[in-house]
């Protein structure tokens, strides 16, 4: 199995409006993506993640399905409208 972790560095002031606006986006992907086995996301509530304050965690059959996720319209769509709300953001991915 693929692992692809996303940590977003949200931009100072960012309302609890356009977090739920965040996690919506991420969510209406998912089921646009059949590469997508599952999904998760959320706002780090650790106080331990250096500055990130939203991850995602997607699980992939393949590295080729994770190939795929990256080029998918429905994550270029997500990207388009929601990177106005972070200022970074980390990605890796893993086999395991």
């Amino acid at each position: 199995m693929i692992h692809h972790l996303v940590w977003f560095k949200l931009k100072d002031g960012i309302s609890a409006e356009e977090k739920a606006v965040l996690q919506a986006n991420l969510e209406e992907m998912a089921p646009q993506i059949p590469q997508i086995l599952d999904m998760a996301c959320g706002e780090d509530f650790s106080g331990r993640s250096r500055g990130f304050d939203w991850g995602l965690w997607v699980k992939f059959a393949t590295r080729e399905d994770g190939q795929i996720y990256d080029k998918h319209p429905a994550h270029q769509a997500f990207i388009a409208k929601s990177k106005h709300l972070w200022t970074d953001v980390v990605a890796l991915d893993f086999q395991a």
